[in-house]
């Protein structure tokens, strides 16, 4: 097995798990319920995920536009659209607890949308990415960010969010519910 498949194996597994142990049946209440102020809801975790995903491919690595705004889909979500220090849209890393609270909590068919697109146009990209490419090098004042260091950081990042968005679950709806 090779690297790129073992990223679609990793994202396919992830977005298996997000959906029948994490998302599947979930109210709107349920969605936007967080712990406490300084918590996450699933539905700002699962932007997240997708803003990620966006920027990590889209921007990184194939330094096109994120779909994000390409799409509309800030808009769609009525989510934040300022641009950051990065370069790229709002993702939610780093935010404070007053933008957290201050963050609207889209529909979640919404939330899937944008998601499922992200997703769609990440598997079209693997699908083409060759071996090779996965050693390049997008942003040269970035040594460290090959496109594989950045595909393999990401697809981490989403396998801990899932688990964080199955945790909340289970602290609302118990085992079996």
């Amino acid at each position: 097995m090779d690297a790129k498949e073992l990223l679609l194996r990793s994202l396919n597994q992830s977005q298996e798990y997000l959906t029948k142990y994490g998302l599947d049946g979930l109210t709107q209440e349920e969605v936007a319920w967080s712990l406490g102020p300084e918590c996450n809801s699933i539905a700002f975790i699962l932007w997240h995920i997708a803003r990620v995903e966006d920027i990590f491919v889209r921007r990184h690595c194939q330094r096109k536009e994120e779909l994000y705004e390409a799409e509309g889909w800030w808009e769609k979500l009525g989510t934040p659209a300022r641009e950051t220090g990065y370069g790229y849209r709002e993702s939610g890393y780093g935010y404070t607890v007053e933008q957290l609270q201050a963050w609207p909590v889209p529909k979640l068919e919404t939330l899937r949308g944008y998601a499922d697109s992200v997703r769609n146009h990440t598997l079209a990209f693997l699908e083409r990415l060759s071996s090779e490419k996965l050693d390049e090098m997008p942003w040269p004042d970035r040594p460290l960010d090959s496109i594989g260091a950045a595909l393999c950081h990401m697809s981490t990042e989403i396998a801990l969010h899932v688990g964080q968005i199955t945790y909340l679950r289970g602290m609302q709806r118990g085992l079996n519910k």
